[in-house]
């Protein structure tokens, strides 16, 4: 019994092999952290590409742990990995490095992970102002803890996180706006309301812990509309001065579900770049956690 158990282990273990080169491609490349050499000590990392390019011309990016490439190539505003997955890593104090996916790569960043066994993080790509040349890239972390989902199901759970690297000195309000139907009233009828506000919000502000708010329920496919504000400027009225708006329909839209947990960002230069133009405006964007 022990020789066949000996043939049956030596015949699975290239077919494994196989299988596991076969399933690998340019957007797994995290794959040698998902062993089993590490399972029993990896952290949860999803690393975000926040930053515009020098002069407003944009770049894409892979990250690297040592010499092992951990991401795919990420676009300026991308997150990595998707959906709601995270690149398994070892956990400890890591040489990391970002570097553009040109034929002969640039490295902009050059640095460390520090982690935490079993605990999760958003890993976010940041610059100094566009005033400083050359630019100064960074990364900028943050935890993400996922229990929050289990204090209520009904809810959904977000948090906002400004990286917007020439943010006014008094920061940004964000506010989250949801449309409800009127029960009893003729159809279409609906009534407007801002649920949840952050407030003189600055780079790298905001809070990492995520907060309750209602969710959609399955059948309502309408998001939440998001509004990035100047700071105390009036919610959702004539004349306030809206830097970026997410409308609750069409690409993009923020539909918060059940159980769900949400981190909504903003990024992009304050005046644009080039300086005045309407490239790398305010932009908002999210991704889901849980």
């Amino acid at each position: 019994m022990k020789n066949i158990s000996n043939f049956i282990k030596k015949a699975i273990f290239p077919i494994l092999g196989i299988v596991l080169l076969a399933s690998c491609d340019d957007e797994h490349d995290f794959t040698p952290y998902e062993t089993s050499e590490i399972s029993s000590n990896a952290a949860n990392v999803k690393f975000i590409h926040a930053v515009v390019g020098p002069n407003g011309t944009n770049f894409s990016v892979n990250y690297f742990l040592g010499a092992d490439k951990i991401s795919g190539a990420m676009a300026s505003g991308a997150q990595y990995p998707i959906p709601a997955n995270y690149a398994l890593v070892k956990s400890g104090t890591q040489p990391l490095s970002v570097r553009t996916t040109a034929t002969t790569p640039v490295t902009v960043f050059e640095g460390s992970l520090t982690t935490e066994l079993g605990k999760y993080y958003s890993n976010f790509l940041v610059a100094t102002p566009p005033s400083v040349t050359p630019p100064v890239y960074s990364t900028y972390q943050i935890n993400d803890d996922l229990s929050v989902a289990n204090i209520d199901k009904t809810k959904a759970y977000i948090r906002f996180i400004n990286v917007i690297s020439n943010t006014p000195a008094a920061g940004y309000d964000l506010g989250l706006i949801k449309e409800t139907s009127l029960a009893g009233t003729a159809a279409g009828a609906i009534t407007t309301k801002e649920v949840y506000t952050y407030r003189n919000v600055t780079f790298k502000g905001g809070d990492e812990k995520f907060v309750a708010i209602e969710a959609q329920v399955g059948t309502d496919t309408r998001g939440y509309q998001i509004q990035l504000r100047t700071a105390g400027a009036p919610a959702n009225l004539p004349g306030a001065t809206v830097v970026a708006n997410q409308a609750n329909s069409g690409t993009g839209v923020f539909v918060p579900r059940a159980g769900r947990i949400y981190t909504i960002y903003c990024r992009g230069i304050a005046d644009g770049l080039p300086a005045g133009s309407t490239t790398n405006k305010p932009a908002i964007s999210w991704y889901t956690n849980k």
